[in-house]
This record gives structure tokens, sequence and C-alpha cells, in this order.
């Protein structure tokens, strides 16, 4: 009764030579490329001075007690000639007309060391209740480091080296309770 019609065959889809060599030409290509990238602007190691920020990731609680614990993770160790410090800047410091910021180094990371984890337990029954520091790590070149550890006042220094780089994130810790 009804006849159905017979299916056309169908075409096969072939590539000619030149097709495949340029396919081949542009893959190679986009390897090429993305390895050149990742060497020239990915993390890398850091004796070759290459590091995307952050360097290091540091991770502290918005408040705390008298004690609370850092947990700075070292993606990237720092350089030959170079040392990472943590900071604790502290602004407003000192009686009312003389206040001023301070900025307390800490902890340096040297080169060699590993890209690992490392956790410090900070104490800071000292400060007064509701103050606030901010942390982060500092990159200091040895003229650098020098500046800033003869700049001490005690333990803290009024001032950063000028050039110096951070190198993490920046977290604020409030000394909530005693």
């Amino acid at each position: 009764m009804g006849s159905t019609p017979t299916p056309r065959p169908r075409r096969r889809f072939r590539l000619s030579r030149y097709q495949i060599t340029i396919g081949a030409v542009i893959t190679a290509a986009g390897v090429v490329g993305a390895a050149l990238i990742a060497a020239n602007w990915g993390n890398s190691d850091s004796s070759h001075g290459k590091c995307l920020f952050p360097a290091v990731q540091l991770n502290a609680p918005d408040k705390a007690g008298s004690t609370f614990q850092t947990t700075a993770k070292v993606i990237c160790p720092p350089a030959k000639g170079t040392k990472y410090y943590l900071i604790a800047q502290m602004d407003n410091v000192g009686k009312p007309g003389t206040e001023h910021t301070v900025y307390c180094p800490t902890d340096p990371i040297t080169p060699g060391e590993e890209a690992r984890t490392y956790t410090t337990t900070r104490d800071i029954h000292d400060s007064p209740l509701h103050s606030k520091r901010a942390l982060y790590y500092l990159k200091v070149t040895t003229d650098e480091e020098q500046e800033l550890l003869s700049n001490l006042y005690d333990t803290c220094a009024w001032k950063l080296p000028p050039g110096a780089e951070t190198v993490s994130n920046s977290v604020t810790v409030e000394h909530g309770w005693q």
C-alpha cells in the first residue's frame, strides 16, 4: 500500500590532508601557547622569582580572646635574598593626640623553607579590649629587612621600608574578650 521511501545513504565526512595538517598545527600552537603562559605568569618555583599573588594565604579569626591561632599556607617560598615577615599593623596606638600606626614584624619565612602550612599561636593579652590589628605578610630584601629591624621600638616599627611588597591577603583580628 504505502511504500516508504528508502533512506539515502549518508555521506561520510572526510577531511583532506590539508585540513588535518592545519588542525594539528593549531592544536600544537595552543599547547605551546598554554605552556608559555603558565611558565611566564603562573605560580612557579620562587627560585625563578615568579609567583602570583598571594605567595602566602593567611587565615585568622575575626575576633579573639587573649590568644588566637594564625595559619599561613606558603604557596611560593621567598626567593634567595628575600624573606617574608608577618606584620601586625595596629592603627591609633598612643595617647590621645599622639595616635600613630605601628608595624610589628614576626615569624620570618626564609628562602628554602617548604611550601606548606604553618600554624602559630599569638598572644594579645596586653592589647586593649576591642583593639584591632591587620595581619599580612611583607616581602623584604636584605636591605629592607635591615631597615625594618633597625627601626624597631620594643618589637614594633613606626614605618615600613619603602619598596617592601605585600605578598599575602590581609586579615583583621579584634581583641574581643579576655
